[in-house]
């Protein structure tokens, strides 16, 4: 059935592109879903022919659509506890300072569709040039803020706040981002008071809640600004993230360490490992070199297996890096190359010493076992 309603309303907005909206019509086409005590609604229309003038379509061409989610109580005409809501036909009311969106359409069971027209209020214009704003107030413009439920109530409390110097389109973008008066208060409430309307935007973009704040507050952090908290949110590191290092021996980890860290797959499952192997690794930079070269536990058993215990940190890295697998040295064990360095056997993976190498050799009557005279068969040509 909600197919159906939404090849309906794909019919409607073909009828709409069909009539030319004027200066003074706004009108389009709904979608909606109740939920839990809330609706999930997206408008959707063409803007009016003068809308580049009021500057807000930055050379799009295509539709203008907005999807929110709105308490069903601000929606007057929809049932409040009825997420299988059906009706053949229906009107509600979405009433904002700037004017009225008047639905009419069908919903069944919690899904709806249908088509819109947008009221405006004629004391709007007079109550935003009362608080400074002269803006081009264009019904477009009007529908605009009243879709994103910008008025003179958001202003004067944004005001309150200190925020009381900001263009409409600085607003605009405040609201459409979620900067409510709430998050702003509870922002404050952390101590941070001086906060531009453009870092509260980025905040609320970034997921950095005032729960979040707190969380990271009783690990220590204590003293991290916005933009750190921003950093930590957008690398994932998570309170349980911070409690794991600190277990590890991490207590006094910056927040660079653990950005940098979790971005290269720094675990404290992995550190643990590690450190089981009794291997001389003590900070993070030195577990991120390890991890980024792909030295695992199970490589440096391996390397124990085949007799290579308490090799130093670098040699292990720089084993792994020229691709010297356990499998490797195996093969050049079983062929009597015994009692090898690490490096000795770097070299002979660089050069291309293989178990069919040495075969070939000791068929064309070279019987050593030293892997420079090999490395210098290998170069000399004899595999040609």
């Amino acid at each position: 059935m909600f197919r159906h309603l939404t090849i309906a309303a794909l019919v409607v907005i073909q009828a709409i592109a069909g009539r030319a909206q004027t200066p003074t019509d706004v009108h389009g086409t709904w979608t909606a879903e109740l939920h839990s005590g809330k609706v999930f609604l997206q408008v959707r229309t063409a803007p009016p022919p003068d809308s580049d003038r009021s500057g807000n379509r930055n050379g799009w061409d295509g539709d203008w659509s907005m999807g929110q989610s709105v308490p069903i109580d601000e929606l007057s005409g929809l049932p409040a506890n009825n997420d299988q809501f059906t009706a053949a036909s229906v009107k509600f009311d979405l009433r904002r300072e700037a004017g009225t969106l008047a639905f009419e359409g069908s919903f069944r069971d919690g899904r709806g569709a249908g088509l819109f027209t947008f009221s405006p209020r004629p004391a709007f214009v007079g109550e935003m040039r009362g608080l400074g704003y002269a803006d081009d107030m264009s019904v477009w413009r009007r529908y605009q803020l009243a879709v994103h439920d910008v008025g003179p109530k958001y202003i004067r409390d944004l005001k309150t706040e200190g925020y009381d110097k900001l263009t409409l389109d600085q607003i605009q973008r405040a609201k459409t981002h979620g900067v409510t008066i709430d998050f702003i208060r509870d922002l404050k409430g952390q101590g941070f008071k001086a906060v531009t309307i453009d870092a509260l935007v980025r905040t609320r973009d970034h997921g950095v809640t005032t729960d979040f704040i707190k969380a990271l507050k009783a690990e220590g952090y204590t003293t991290a600004n916005l933009e750190e908290l921003v950093r930590l949110r957008d690398h994932g590191v998570t309170q349980q993230y911070i409690q794991e290092m600190k277990k590890a021996g991490f207590t006094n980890a910056t927040v660079e360490d653990l950005v940098r860290a979790r971005d290269h797959g720094v675990k404290p499952d992995y550190v643990q490992e590690i450190r089981g192997l009794g291997l001389s690794v003590t900070t993070i930079e030195q577990f991120i070199r390890l991890r980024d070269h792909g030295v695992t536990a199970a490589y440096v058993k391996e390397l124990e297996a085949q007799g290579f215990k308490g090799v130093p940190v670098d040699d292990i890295v720089r084993t792994k890096d020229h691709g010297v697998s356990a499998e490797f040295v195996a093969d050049m064990k079983s062929l009597g190359l015994k009692d090898l360095t690490l490096l000795q056997i770097v070299r002979l993976r660089d050069h291309g010493i293989t178990p069919g190498f040495v075969n070939h050799a000791r068929a064309r009557g070279y019987k050593t076992t030293d892997p420079d005279e090999l490395v210098r068969l290998k170069n000399g040509g004899l595999w040609k």
